[in-house]
């Protein structure tokens, strides 16, 4: 499209003012109404597998759905023939101001007050869009606009989820943005309002420090922040009320985060003039869902979110603490009983008939108390089998020393491996190298640079790490949706990093990609 094309015979295309994956927007002029308007005009082209045209042609129905004043107005929609393609193009109301992404781009930081507008009015523009049963699902600062009168507006609802509609994506298909994608939504367990209020957390959070939560060049990265990770505190001057309002909507289950976009608009306004409309539960304390979860394989229907009670701010919500007589009679019974609880167990130690401090003598057949024996492959006993298990003042046997240096996935002791090892012709993969006689395998001792395995098997990484002297190496799964999809095992990411210095018998983690189509195990 050109510069002074007429679309529709009345919308007169004046200039590119954003571009996306699907369109750009143009501004123009409707010459039939003598107003300004804004066009976003389909991208030629797209992948047809995708349905881009039934996606514009949701994103133009969502859009007229809502009302509200954080709501972009539609005027048009329509298509109609240009040469050999069809043009498909949406008309609506021109924003005449900036997206929150370039105004952070000259600013970098926006004060806690502004921060807390900004957040309060785009969650209320969400929960107009709840209550319809819409989830945008790719909140971020470029699909915030802020007008010439300081108002904001939510757009971009291309790849929204809208209730008793046919899915438009493979239902393993993760959308969203990384740096602002909703843990649920990277597991595709399902999203809800609550997946937009994490999205419009983060955007706060890159508001009041100039970084979204979990900033990394390695996509990898961004994504395990999101999943398991906390975000890095807040600056010092930050108000205590508004990295509350931020902490609450960053929270990794739906359930804790807040009710509505209507409850956080109003903790948002509340939290610059220190009091707090509403009572924060703590974690894990189950709260009423804002809409059902759409499960990953089928859309199901989305339940529109109900308008919560709001205690008003003059009336800052107070949590009365119980009586603290009973509380603290029934603390002292508890206490009671575990001293007494625990002069029973010494007094029985005390008298156990086993206990001693001599070694079990080496005649003696079977295992040492600590059952840490093993058995060779022709039936005869090793040196670990009877051997010298010896008990110290610590309490601390031989064997259970020489297991504390690692994990077995199967939650057994070192003495498990070595009998493994021993019936397969003495070779122990767990240890991913040779023991010695006594079956326990020698530790280098000093330290070293850990030398980056990503994009390696598990093994192959397990047995690289070994080779340099790094011989405590686990292997953990991880949740990491990726195009194209990393080969089963592959190794994603490892802690301590690449480059980083660490001793040799230091455990070193490799999270890796499963694949559940995949039977073979990852780990040993």
């Amino acid at each position: 499209m050109d510069s002074g094309t007429l679309i529709a015979g009345r919308y007169r295309l004046d200039r590119v003012i954003a571009s996306g994956g699907m369109g750009a927007v143009w501004r123009a002029e409707d010459e039939r109404l003598d107003r300004t308007v804004a066009v976003k005009v389909l991208h030629a082209g797209l992948d047809g597998s995708q349905r881009p045209r039934d996606r514009f042609e949701r994103e133009a129905k969502t859009l007229a759905s809502l009302k509200g004043p954080g709501c972009v107005e539609v005027y048009d929609f329509g298509e109609e023939p240009d040469g050999d393609r069809t043009v498909v193009f949406l008309v609506m109301e021109l924003v005449d101001g900036v997206s929150l992404a370039e105004l952070l781009h000259l600013e970098e930081r926006l004060d806690p007050e502004r921060t807390m507008r900004i957040v309060a009015e785009a969650a209320e523009a969400l929960a107009t869009a709840h209550r319809r049963g819409i989830v945008h699902r790719d909140i971020k600062p470029g699909n915030i606009l802020i007008d010439a009168d300081g108002r904001v507006k939510v757009v971009d609802f291309g790849i929204s989820l809208f209730a008793n509609r046919a899915r438009l994506t493979p239902s393993d298909q993760v959308l969203g943005t990384a740096p602002y994608v909703s843990p649920e939504q990277l597991r595709d367990k399902g999203v809800t309002g609550q997946s937009d209020l994490y999205s419009l957390g983060a955007v706060a959070y890159e508001c009041l420090t100039g970084a979204p939560p979990f900033d990394a060049a390695d996509p990898a990265a961004v994504i395990h922040g999101h999943l398991y990770s906390e975000p890095p505190a807040l600056p010092a001057d930050v108000p205590v009320e508004v990295a509350g309002v931020v902490s609450r909507s960053l929270s990794k289950s739906p359930e804790e985060r807040w009710e509505s976009g209507d409850v956080l608009a109003a903790a948002a306004r509340a939290a610059t003039t220190g009091q707090h409309p509403v009572a924060t539960p703590p974690a894990g304390t189950p709260m009423e869902a804002t809409a059902a979860s759409v499960p990953a394989a089928e859309e199901a229907p989305f339940t529109p979110l109900a308008e919560p009670p709001v205690t008003p701010p003059s009336q800052p919500a107070v949590v009365e603490p119980p009586a603290e007589g009973p509380r603290r009679r029934r603390r002292m019974v508890f206490v009671g009983l575990a001293v007494v609880l625990v002069l029973t167990v010494i007094t029985v130690l005390a008298l156990n008939p086993f206990a001693g401090d001599g070694k079990v003598a080496d005649d003696d057949e079977g295992t040492s108390p600590t059952g840490a024996a093993s058995a060779s492959q022709d039936g005869s006993t090793t040196p670990a089998s009877t051997a010298t298990s010896e008990t110290g003042a610590e309490g601390t046997s031989a064997a259970e020393e020489s297991s504390a240096g690692g994990d077995n996935s199967d939650g057994g002791s070192e003495g498990d491996a070595e009998t493994d090892g021993a019936a397969d012709g003495g070779s122990n993969t767990g240890g991913g190298g040779d023991e010695d006689a006594g079956g326990n395998e020698p530790v280098q001792e000093g330290s070293g640079e850990v030398p980056d395995v990503r994009g390696q098997t598990t093994f192959d990484a397990r047995d690289q790490l070994n080779a340099e002297g790094f011989s405590n190496v686990v292997a953990s799964v991880g949740y990491y949706y990726i195009t194209p999809e990393p080969e089963h095992c592959t190794v994603i990411q490892q802690t301590p990093g690449p480059g980083e210095t660490a001793d040799y018998g230091a455990q070193i983690t490799l999270s890796f990609h499963e694949r559940t189509a995949e039977g073979t195990s990852c780990t040993w």
